[in-house]
């Protein structure tokens, strides 16, 4: 009956259906390649000691503070009865701590950062020695030299991204730039949450330690907005800091242990960019950084550039 012939159909279209001709996806848009590369103030690394703890605090996501570190989960409790719990017990140990670590001198923020020509090529990002670019220009002087090469995992279904999709391809003849971070707020912070649990003064130790990973944390959101300033895009941030928590803004920064890009021994090639020894930073064996207060990142600027996870 008619129910079979659509059956038939169905099977004979799909048969013959154009099948695409890789393992993407038929509907997939490849990311656009054409956008406007910017121009970075400066090719290499550069470092910086001298930042106020004040000004990375109001970097500090409090929400990640409050909930995920210390524990202040809103549970039942309506959104006044939360807001009120904070008001009373989180936000005066927040402003104690800060108060504490600038007279402390605990929290100590240093950065060292920079940016290198790329072109990607296939799932890898070729790295060049930035000595055959003149400040101000994204073309060469001389034939680059090649440094190093990130691998990065590409997502098997949904959009099959893969970090180097956001850059200029080998093939196109243009070079593109990679911004690298790497912050810390020092070991200070982490000695004295390690004395506080020797001591059993647990509460405190959370309390120390939480404010410790944010502040540090919050030192890298302070700088990726540095450096989206310093090429010349940070109009398109949103206003709201809590937007700018949501990546509000033009691009993304991944760190090293997160999907897109999962490989720690990586962190060895950032250290050889950036020399972090100069800041205080090493590389344990299993590519852990030390201090632990401290954390890294790949600056991409490609506007579709966000957060995905590699399945």
């Amino acid at each position: 009956g008619e129910q079979q012939q659509r059956t038939a159909k169905r099977k004979s279209q799909r048969a013959n259906a154009v099948k695409p001709a890789s393992a993407d996806a038929a509907d997939i848009v490849p990311i656009e390649r054409d956008n406007p590369v910017p121009v970075p103030p400066f090719w290499g690394s550069r470092t910086i000691t001298a930042i106020p703890p004040r000004e990375v605090f109001g970097y500090i996501n409090e929400v990640a503070l409050f909930t995920g570190q210390w524990g202040y989960k809103r549970k039942s409790m309506s959104g006044d009865e939360y807001e009120r719990l904070l008001d009373e017990k989180a936000r005066p140990v927040f402003a104690d701590l800060q108060r504490r670590a600038i007279a402390e001198g605990f929290i100590a923020p240093k950065v060292v950062y920079g940016y290198f020509p790329v072109q990607s090529d296939g799932d890898a990002l070729i790295v060049y020695r930035p000595d055959n670019f003149a400040t101000g220009s994204l073309k060469p002087t001389a034939t680059p030299v090649q440094w190093l090469r990130f691998s990065f995992p590409r997502q098997q279904g949904r959009r099959r991204l893969c970090i180097s999709d956001f850059f200029r391809p080998v093939d196109s003849g243009e070079f593109d730039v990679l911004g690298v971070q790497l912050v810390t707020v020092g070991d200070r912070a982490t000695e004295i949450a390690e004395t506080l649990r020797a001591e059993n003064r647990y509460q405190d130790y959370l309390y120390l330690h939480g404010f410790g990973v944010e502040s540090a944390e919050g030192l890298a959101e302070m700088w990726h907005k540095r450096m989206r300033q310093e090429l010349g895009f940070s109009a398109e941030d949103a206003p709201d800091i809590r937007k700018i928590f949501q990546q509000g803004y033009r691009g993304s920064r991944y760190s090293f242990g997160y999907p897109a890009c999962p490989n720690l021994e990586d962190r060895a090639k950032i250290a050889e960019l950036l020399s972090p020894d100069q800041i205080g930073v090493q590389l344990s064996e299993n590519y852990m950084l030390i201090p632990e207060q401290s954390t890294d990142a790949l600056i991409v600027h490609h506007p579709r550039a966000k957060y995905f996870d590699v399945d």
